[in-house]
């Protein structure tokens, strides 16, 4: 009886070590290491967490990107539409129709702002007609494992449409177009004075979205990963198969489990040996 309970203990960690080896993981259930597999779960729910705050980081840059980019058009226009404002001041030698050729081109640029402005998304979502302005609450990013404010990032995009960029004393883009009060025909001055506002308004936002990228969202993503990195190390020195000693084990039960059924053998056969004298 206690050779068979010793070949059956022998077979249960047999087992156990073939399904540790197998699964690649020492801790397979509680009843394996009850502290471990706590530990673990914690550090697995923690890995997947800071995956989830890595990719949602990698987004949020990659709008930015795309914000920016429109921004970075806009921009060029606006510098464009300033020279055609300092060529219409010239009017001893620019003629009425000239200055009226130049007034068509602002046009099409103040045509192509507000266009940039309204189809520049991110999967359907505008970013510059003031949908993530301030006032609209902006674009929550949520940059941590954990949903509390502290890992969380609000970020700004102010609208770029015509009608909203410009100089709060002076006009907005929108009074650029012909018969505005700051057309080319009738005063280049304000015009200049506008565009001087849009040109600097628009570099200012810029320059914010590259600083969250910068200062934010690119530093959150290095220590995120960095992170990642150390959980799983820690997860793995509890929870992961060391497969040295696992197969030195394996070994091990193996010859204890071939001694144990020889032993069972020769025990039955000295049974039968006193039955057949005592017969």
């Amino acid at each position: 009886m206690a050779a068979a309970h010793q070949v059956q203990r022998t077979a249960a960690s047999l087992a156990n070590t073939m399904k540790q080896l197998s699964t690649g993981q020492r801790v397979n259930s509680g009843k394996d290491d009850p502290a471990g597999l706590i530990a673990s779960e914690l550090f697995r729910s923690e890995i997947t967490a800071s995956n989830a705050a890595v990719k949602n980081t990698v987004m949020a840059n990659a709008m930015m990107n795309v914000a920016e980019s429109g921004m970075r058009n806009i921009s060029n226009l606006l510098i464009e539409a300033k020279g055609l404002a300092v060529e219409a001041a010239n009017t001893g030698t620019m003629t009425p129709a000239q200055i009226e050729a130049n007034q068509m081109q602002l046009n099409a640029v103040m045509d192509s702002i507000d266009r940039i402005s309204g189809t520049t998304n991110w999967l359907g979502k505008p970013l510059l007609d003031g949908t993530l302005s301030a006032e609209n609450g902006g674009a929550l990013f949520q940059l941590g494992p954990d949903v509390v404010s502290h890992q969380q990032v609000t970020a700004n995009i102010e609208s770029t449409m015509t009608a909203h960029v410009g100089s709060p004393s002076s006009g907005t883009l929108m009074d650029l177009r012909s018969g505005g009060a700051a057309s080319l025909a009738s005063n280049p001055a304000l015009a200049d004075r506008i565009l001087n506002s849009a040109i600097s308004q628009i570099s200012t936002q810029r320059g914010e979205v590259g600083t969250v990228q910068k200062y934010t969202l690119e530093p959150t993503l290095n220590a995120l990963q960095d992170s990642i990195i150390a959980l799983t190390e820690a997860k793995s020195m509890i929870s992961d198969t060391d497969y040295a000693a696992a197969v030195s084990n394996m070994v091990r039960d193996q010859i204890l489990l071939q001694a144990g059924f020889s032993a069972l053998g020769l025990m039955n056969q000295n049974r039968t040996y006193a039955a057949a004298l005592l017969g």
